[in-house]
């Protein structure tokens, strides 16, 4: 029996779905041991460790399931094809290396650098494809399926949502410092902690939500 590619390319995307909410969940409970009182700072340290490790799964996820997207949507009008279709895997690919660069990069000077690009990208990616989907939903081009251009801008307020995500990241270093510091500055970092777990939340809660939505048009495709 021939197994499709095509039907592969759907197995591995919806994986990736999986991967991207299975791994989001962990972060977000790592979070939650972030602002125990009960446990000393290098406890909670290990826990912030085990954060950024888990935290590439999802990374990963955003990264790939974009161009996978593209690939599929060719069965479905798509006219992201030919060279158009290698560039958003390059591009994809490029990103990916960042994300992981970035990773790699804690701890050593170019951490911070590397930080603000991502950030970057992610809003880059975000803002184009909104315009992408919006574009497609009036022209009807490049894909001609209203689902699908839906699925391409909830895909842009995704990756928005995802610097809300990151900004409250940036911030648990300099808490840490903070309760590091002991005394009232370490009362103070408390404090900010627990208000950036609300924060951290709330992102988590807002992008699980639009990538639920996102599965949901992808699956039932009901315009």
């Amino acid at each position: 029996m021939a197994i499709d590619f095509q039907d592969v390319l759907i197995f591995v995307h919806v994986l990736m779905f999986g991967y991207w909410l299975g791994s989001d969940l962990g972060v977000f409970f790592c979070d939650s041991q972030l602002t125990r009182d009960d446990l000393s700072l290098d406890e909670r340290l290990r826990v912030r460790d085990i954060r950024r490790k888990v935290d590439m799964a999802p990374r990963t996820c955003v990264a790939l399931i974009l161009p996978i997207g593209f690939t599929l949507a060719v069965q479905h009008g798509s006219e992201v094809t030919g060279w158009w279709l290698v560039l958003a895997w390059l591009l994809s690919l490029a990103w990916l290396a960042a994300l992981w660069a970035g990773r790699f990069a804690i701890g050593t000077g170019w951490d911070g650098s590397l930080n603000k690009v991502n950030r970057a990208l992610f809003f880059l990616v975000g803002y184009a494809m909104i315009a992408l989907g919006v574009y497609a939903l009036i022209t009807g081009e490049p894909v001609a399926e209203r689902w699908l251009a839906v699925k391409i801008a909830l895909f842009g307020v995704m990756s928005l949502t995802a610097t809300w995500i990151l900004s409250a990241a940036d911030r648990w270093e300099p808490i840490f410092e903070m309760v590091r510091a002991g005394g009232e500055e370490k009362v103070e970092g408390e404090k900010r902690m627990k208000k950036n777990r609300i924060n951290a939340g709330s992102a988590a809660g807002t992008l699980w939500f639009v990538v639920l939505v996102i599965a949901f048009v992808g699956s039932t495709k009901p315009f």
